[in-house]
């Protein structure tokens, strides 16, 4: 519950409502404050023209603001099916936790109850002299704000939910999953060893689900409250069900202690996600580029960009784990996240699905032989199994000779470099 919990309020900014709430909260504060600052300010104004014109402002605000509103969120409702039915449904999570669309619906919401609230106010008489003076210099400042959000809207516009920015979005995602993968190698814990005879397993007792999330920190602590060491079996993104062990726990009060505390560190749903599950954003990523290689899309070129981001994240993966960080946690050994499986995530699923387009074939060896060449300790043997792996499923669609020479000679050179 705990667990939950914490994730429930870290993925709040995240959620359109709440910042959207956020902006309203302030701009009816912003609205009803102007009548007890009006007094604090020992200037009085004769600005008669300003004070009775701001009620005709924030009515043109409110109307105007309405409309934009409700452009705003066809446009957006139509990107998201956009996205969902051109690259692939797993990309809306990213869209709908994008700053800059919620920043500026959220702008527009809170505008439109600002003007509400202010044309109330002065029909009701709540304002003063002074407190219209203020209410109009705060409605010359929202003005100023929904322009500049306006114009940065419109230019959001121009690219929300197109191919390319999809294909951008889940790379940034998946590069900064990867980029903690590779800091903190087995989740910041000590590397996974073999299990001992004696230890207990500890098995899920919820439905299937999928891990989303692992609190090591508390791991750590209820290991060392039981003087107990935790060997886990899963990492984020396994599927587990009630038979599967989640970890194995040996030493100290391992055979009668209540395994639920352990249980509750693991947060199970029914989505992967982004955060802690580095091959999620390569499985997003093959996923478009499978959709682009449909024969009712027959797209290549979006496959080829999918395989370009899908390099830089491999780059980004290497650098981290060029330099990754000491453990934290001494008393849990972490789950080992193979390269062969991540390759097997992004190279291998496109390799089936352009088997039969030299070109598509032509980047993937290209890109295994970047990352042999590039960092050969880290890569070598997964993308000489990825190479020849995709040279097979070539040879199977591609008859023409020349093809089959250059692709051949394409994964020698993979294969080579690997040796």
């Amino acid at each position: 519950m705990i667990l939950e919990i914490k994730k429930y309020i870290s993925r709040l900014p995240e959620k359109i409502w709440f910042r959207a709430m956020l902006f309203s909260v302030a701009a009816i504060v912003a609205a009803t404050a102007a009548e007890w600052i009006g007094p604090l300010i020992p200037y009085k104004s004769d600005m008669e023209l300003a004070s009775g014109s701001v009620g005709d402002i924030l009515t043109i605000l409110a109307s105007s603001m309405l409309a934009v509103i409700a452009f705003s969120v066809s446009i957006m409702v139509s990107a998201y099916g956009s996205a969902t039915s051109t690259a692939t449904p797993r990309t809306i999570a990213l869209m709908l936790a994008d700053d800059r669309s919620q920043n500026a619906l959220s702008t527009f919401l809170g505008t439109f109850l600002f003007s509400i609230v202010g044309i109330i106010g002065l029909s009701a008489g709540y304002y003063d002299d002074r407190g219209r003076i203020i209410l109009f210099f705060a409605t010359i400042t929202v003005i100023v704000l929904i322009t500049g959000t306006l114009i940065n809207w419109i230019q959001q516009l121009s690219t929300f939910g197109r191919m390319n920015d999809l294909i951008e979005r889940v790379e940034r995602a998946t590069s900064k999953a990867l980029r903690w993968h590779g800091e903190h190698p087995f989740l910041n814990a000590q590397p996974p060893v073999e299990v001992p005879a004696e230890a207990v397993a500890v098995r899920s007792n919820i439905a299937s689900g999928l891990v989303t999330s692992i609190d090591m920190e508390q791991l750590e602590e209820t290991a060392e409250k039981h003087g107990v060491t935790v060997y886990l079996a899963i990492h984020p993104g396994k599927l587990v069900y009630p038979a599967r062990p989640l970890l194995y726990l040996s030493g100290g009060e391992a055979k009668s202690l209540d395994p639920q505390a352990f249980r509750d560190a693991i947060l199970v749903e029914h989505d992967r996600s982004f955060d802690q599950d580095p091959r999620f954003g390569l499985v997003v990523l093959s996923e478009i580029a499978s959709r682009a290689l449909s024969p009712a899309v027959n797209d290549p070129g979006t496959a080829i960009s999918v395989l370009n981001s899908g390099l830089r994240c491999f780059e980004i993966l290497a650098e981290a784990s060029a330099d990754p960080e000491d453990a934290k946690y001494s008393r849990v050994h972490g789950p080992e996240i193979e390269m062969r499986d991540l390759f097997a995530d992004f190279f291998t699923k496109i390799a089936r699905d352009g088997a039969g387009m030299v070109e598509v074939q032509q980047r993937i060896q290209l890109c295994l032989l970047a990352l042999a060449r590039s960092w050969p300790e880290i890569f070598s043997k997964a993308a000489s199994e990825a190479s020849r792996d995709a040279l097979a499923r070539a040879l199977d669609a591609i008859v023409h000779k020349p093809d089959v020479k250059d692709l051949k000679a394409r994964s020698q050179d993979v294969v080579e470099t690997c040796q």
